[in-house]
C-alpha cells in the first residue's frame, strides 16, 4: 500500500525530469534559430553599428544558452536526487510495513 502512494510521487518527479528536458530542447533549439537568424543579415542586411549589435545579441543569446544548459543539468541532477529518495524512502516504508504486519 506505501508503495503504491510514494511510487506516485516519484512519477510525478519523473515527469518534472520529462518535462524539463523538453522544454529546454525547445529552448535550445530556439535559441539556436535566432543566432543563426542573426548570423545570415550580419553584413548584408545589417551593416555597420546594427551588425555589431546583431553580433553582440547573438553572442549573449549564445552565452544564455550555455548559463541556462548548465542550469538544466543541476535541476536535473537535483530531481533524480529527489526521485532516489522518495524511492529509498518507499522501499523502507515497504520493508517497515512488511515486517510490522509479519
Amino acid at each position: 500500500m506505501a508503495e503504491g502512494h510514494m511510487s506516485l510521487h516519484y512519477a510525478g518527479v519523473d515527469t518534472a525530469i520529462s518535462d524539463l528536458e523538453a522544454h529546454a530542447k525547445t529552448m535550445h533549439d530556439q535559441m539556436e534559430d535566432l543566432r543563426s537568424y542573426l548570423a545570415s543579415k550580419i553584413n548584408v542586411e545589417l551593416v555597420g553599428d546594427f551588425s555589431v549589435a546583431a553580433g553582440t545579441l547573438a553572442t549573449t543569446l549564445h552565452d544564455a544558452d550555455v548559463a541556462m544548459g548548465g542550469k538544466i543539468v543541476n535541476a536535473h541532477n537535483a530531481l533524480t536526487e529527489i526521485r532516489g529518495a522518495i524511492k529509498d524512502a518507499d522501499m523502507r516504508a515497504s520493508t517497515h510495513f512488511d515486517h510490522v504486519q509479519g
